[in-house]
């Protein structure tokens, strides 16, 4: 039946499904005729490398059978009709109930991981210190800074005008933040951990090389928990997700970012919240529920039971967009604005010649030109993309919007950003991330709340591991000695402004006895990243995404540091997986001075060139730091 829309929510909000979607007869394939293990009610598209239109399940098991290299198949016969409602694979991924999908395969799907065992509940905590801010957390999955997908934005149109007239209107747009890691398990880490890659890496194993133990025992919330905070996580939280919450976070709504339709969501604490009520232990959402809708409801109506009680809130809200299969929800299927790009960014790397690409590394040197077929592939994707993120700023609007009209958004921190940027056709990576280059690394950041100049830009260097520290000291706590990033608190308010909580100007004249001045003057000019090789995971039927050489370390300077605008990168081949990999058999360099080279096609990678070998030293310092040692 249609979902009502309940009666608290915001009129203005389109984040309920109001209309139940239509699910075409699947025609299913049997085994007569189709030569595949049959999985009805089963999604398993993790990692497609062809879309095709298909009438039946039948069809699609025809297509696989037809096409090389194809082992594994999904059809889905209300869903993505742009891209193919056929989804064709080199091998399954892991298996997720959704109505109306039929997967095939030729073997047993592969087994659902299971996540590490949280510890025992915590303690009830003492009440937060009077005045103690809330903080509002966004983050959305691949959205892209670079190409113009996020902010600032591109020739003044993007997806999300809400949410510029929402927060960057009324706060600060990060111009020089990146990720540390450009892919989602190790970014998602990092992010709720405040730590380095290398300090949470498991070798042989765990979720894309992270060691979840290291995670899930110690986040942000366990510490805001012990402050009196109450915490709420709705959205994606890790890939490999834990079914119950980390020790911290009260009411808990997380998957490993799951379907668009039809979610599935790990649940605890919420019960007790319209629409859904969903009971502790799993919900199951149906064909008519969209992703980002039911992240956005649940957590508006968490917001609405905890404003204004007794305790001061944290809740971190992260829909799946805009990752793929970038599906947008039905009432913005259709939608493009006329002011919009009619196709992606063509910059000189798109599309590259091999010729241009022979002084790069691995599979960038050898992949294919993009056919016409699969350059229509990306330019579907960024449309659909654009539509995804049209939902998240509904969202954020809402959310915004009721925490302005309860009379509490001069007490409370709004912060939105990514997991990692995204590449379109650059260097013929049809779409995905994982590699170094300024368009996968440099995201959004926009910061709201009080001593947050409205409309002003924050010009310093920092990632994604730099934010737990800094949500801990708006709430007046200093960072754990092991947590390896630094609060960017100094940097971003002005202490002395009006209304300022009391425990974030004492967390700043901790960090800046001399001055916000002297600490922004001393802070560092440049980022560090590093990524393991993670799976080829191909993309339109031929162009690989990486392949075992894209292990990497990066340096990625500032154009005033004393190096310059330079992007410093050393590669070694392997597999993290099965081999710990410490960069002491560096096999490829690439280096680039992005002053005069913004989309890094000129590799001036030299051994004897004295300026590159202190870049190494530098890099090697970040690679082996930890906690307090780091820069």
């Amino acid at each position: 039946e249609p979902q009502a829309m309940v009666t608290e929510m915001p009129v203005k909000s389109v984040l309920l499904v109001l209309s139940v979607i239509a699910v075409v007869d699947q025609s299913s394939a049997s085994t007569d005729v189709c030569p595949f293990q049959l999985h009805n009610q089963t999604s398993c598209t993790e990692r497609a490398f062809k879309w095709t239109n298909e009438t039946s399940a039948a069809g699609c098991c025809a297509s696989c059978v037809a096409t090389t290299d194809c082992n594994a198949w999904e059809y889905a016969a209300s869903a993505q009709k742009k891209a193919g409602n056929c989804h064709l694979k080199a091998a399954p991924g892991i298996a997720e109930y959704q109505p109306g999908t039929t997967c095939g395969t030729k073997g047993p799907l592969p087994p659902v991981p299971m996540p590490p065992t949280p510890g025992p509940p915590l303690p009830p905590a003492p009440p937060a210190p009077k005045g103690s801010p809330n903080i509002v957390w966004f983050l959305t999955d691949d959205q892209d800074q670079k190409l113009g997908g996020s902010f600032p934005e591109h020739n003044g149109v993007g997806p999300m005008p809400k949410t510029k007239a929402a927060l960057a209107d009324k706060g600060a747009t990060a111009t020089q933040w990146f990720i540390h890691t450009p892919i989602c398990c190790p970014s998602r880490s990092e992010l709720v951990t405040g730590r380095y890659f290398h300090n949470l890496k498991a070798p042989g194993g765990g979720c894309m090389h992270i060691n979840e133990d290291l995670v899930n025992n110690e986040t942000f919330a366990l510490y805001l928990h012990n402050r009196g905070y109450t915490v709420g996580m709705f959205g994606k939280y890790l890939n490999n997700n834990p079914r119950t919450p980390p020790p911290g976070i009260d009411a808990y709504m997380t998957n490993g970012g799951g379907n668009y339709m039809a979610p599935q969501f790990d649940t605890k604490g919420v019960s007790d919240l319209a629409p859904y009520y969903m009971r502790d232990g799993s919900w199951q959402g149906n064909i008519s529920d969209y992703t980002t809708s039911v992240v956005g409801n649940m957590s508006m109506s968490w917001i609405k039971k905890v404003a204004g009680g007794p305790r001061p809130f944290f809740v971190y809200i992260a829909p799946k967009a805009c990752h793929e299969p970038f599906t947008p929800a039905p009432w913005y299927a259709d939608y493009w604005d006329p002011t919009w790009p009619a196709t992606e960014p063509r910059p000189i790397s798109w599309n590259a010649s091999f010729e241009s690409r022979k002084n790069h590394h691995g599979n960038i040197a050898t992949n294919p030109l993009i056919s016409e077929k699969c350059a229509e592939y990306v330019t579907t994707s960024h449309h659909n993309r654009w539509r995804a993120l049209m939902s998240v700023d509904d969202l954020i609007d809402t959310v915004v919007g009721y925490v302005e009209e309860q009379g509490l958004a001069d007490n409370t921190y709004f912060l939105y950003s990514s997991d990692h940027g995204f590449q379109l056709g650059e260097f013929n990576l049809l779409i995905d991330k994982r590699q170094h280059y300024d368009h996968d690394i440099r995201i959004h950041l926009l910061a709201r709340g009080p001593g947050i100049q409205a409309g002003s830009t924050f010009p310093y260097p920092g990632t994604q591991v730099d934010l737990a520290p800094t949500w801990l000291g708006l709430a007046g706590l200093a960072k754990p000695s092991g947590m390896d990033g630094r609060s960017i608190a100094p940097l971003l308010i002005d202490p002395t402004a009006a209304g300022v909580p009391t425990q974030t100007v004492a967390h700043i004249d901790s960090l800046a006895p001399a001055g916000t001045k002297v600490f922004a003057d001393s802070w560092r000019k440049e980022v560090f990243i590093e990524y393991y090789f993670n799976d080829p995971n191909t993309k339109c039927n031929n162009y690989p995404t990486e392949d075992s050489t894209n292990n990497f370390i990066t340096l990625r300077t500032m154009a005033n540091s004393t190096f310059g605008d330079i992007s410093y990168t050393e590669y070694e081949t392997g597999n993290q997986g099965r081999v710990n990999i410490n960069f002491d058999h560096v096999d490829f360099l690439e280096v680039y001075n992005l002053t005069n080279d913004t989309w890094q096609m000129n590799n001036i990678a030299s051994a004897t060139d004295p300026t590159q070998t202190k870049l190494k030293e530098k890099l090697h310092e970040w690679f082996t730091c930890q906690g307090d040692s780091c820069p």
